[in-house]
């Protein structure tokens, strides 16, 4: 026989040797301490903590984080947590004060609030890396130089100079562009504005069809076509009003005065447009991702006291906007729960700003000089 088989016998015999007494008082204990931990078993379970601060049992919730770029340090009260992408649990349902930290790269913050059984979200979070690499470019980008220009394509600029002759012959018996006020193309589309009825169309690159995408006229003016990847179309006159075409009425109807410029956001959910002072966003379609937006509704994302001279979409996360102002080149998020987090990314005095999505850069100009900087 073994000795671990002798060790098995040695404490049967011992316990059958207890009185009656002691085996009733092991059975209650076992009994009593089963009582004790199974409730706090299944109430952790359940996703039930306790609340000191309140002394009641509550059930908790989360806070889950995404970043670009990932694995950034999580703290929660100044605690660290885990890292990026990570749901936080188990939090008690009050406020907490959150912070992502990764090396070379300016930190985000934000009050959280937490509720019972509900995760509350933050996953377009954008960490700006603090020390950029800049990348001369030319030394001759002077008054003449246009950004958006240098950034098309070769196949672009051919679309656009097809566009221009099938304008050309759509003109009743004319063969000039005097008719057209102005026209945008778009994969294979082209629309325009034409005189004297400042209606808008839409016609193909081959011509062959004539569609009328507007019904009442604009005012008499001068226009820029502004087109979202799913087709909602705003215009800009040379009075700085903004107008947005109602999907429903083929109407334009007025959106804002007294704006610089406009841009819609390659996820196409969102219209950008800035005045002066201020940094605006129309929701086009329900933003089903917190923080929560229904569409048709305007967001005031900024307003300052200097000129603000040009912003654009960051079309990675299209939840940032880059804008320039005095000798900055800042970058803010939509998110504007508790604080807005926006960060100096570059010191330079950029008179053009624009993203290239194809070499994932920034480009901007300074004087006469062209700049490329990555944002990763």
């Amino acid at each position: 026989m073994s000795f671990s088989r002798l060790q098995e016998y040695s404490a049967w015999f011992k316990i059958s040797k207890m009185t009656k007494t002691a085996r009733r008082f092991l059975l209650t204990s076992l009994i009593i301490v089963f009582l004790l931990i199974a409730p706090a078993v299944l109430f952790y379970a359940w996703g039930y903590s306790f609340d000191w601060q309140n002394k009641k049992p509550v059930l908790t919730g989360g806070i889950y984080l995404e970043s670009i770029p990932k694995k950034a340090e999580i703290y929660v009260n100044d605690e660290l947590k885990a890292r990026t992408p990570k749901l936080v649990k188990r939090l008690l349902p009050r406020e907490y004060q959150i912070k992502l930290v990764k090396k070379d790269h300016h930190p985000w913050q934000k009050k959280m609030r937490v509720e019972s059984k509900l995760v509350t979200e933050a996953r377009n979070i954008f960490l700006v890396p603090q020390k950029p690499a800049l990348e001369l470019i030319r030394n001759d980008a002077g008054n003449n130089f246009s950004l958006e220009e240098f950034l098309k394509t070769d196949g672009e600029r051919k679309i656009i100079i097809k566009a221009e002759k099938i304008l050309s012959g759509l003109n009743t018996g004319t063969t000039s562009l005097d008719q057209i006020v102005s026209y945008k193309v778009i994969d294979q589309d082209i629309f325009y504005l034409q005189k004297p009825s400042y209606i808008l169309y839409q016609t193909d690159l081959s011509g062959a069809v004539k569609n009328q995408v507007s019904l009442s006229p604009l005012p008499e003016n001068n226009y820029q076509i502004f087109i979202s990847p799913d087709r909602n179309l705003a215009v800009l006159d040379n009075k700085d009003r903004l107008y947005f075409l109602n999907q429903e009425n083929k109407n334009f109807e007025n959106l804002a005065e007294n704006i610089k410029e406009v841009q819609f956001s390659k996820d196409g959910k969102k219209l950008l447009y800035f005045s002066k002072s201020e940094i605006w966003v129309y929701y086009l379609k329900e933003n089903l991702i917190q923080p929560f937006k229904k569409a048709g509704e305007k967001e005031l994302i900024t307003r300052l006291s200097q000129e603000i001279k040009q912003a654009i979409w960051y079309p990675e996360t299209n939840e940032h906007i880059i804008f320039s102002v005095g000798s900055l080149v800042k970058i803010t998020e939509l998110d504007g729960r508790d604080i807005r987090n926006t960060v100096d990314f570059l010191e330079k005095e950029t008179s053009q700003i624009a993203y290239d999505q194809e070499t994932e850069s920034l480009y901007f100009t300074e004087g006469e000089k062209l700049y490329s900087v990555s944002l990763e």
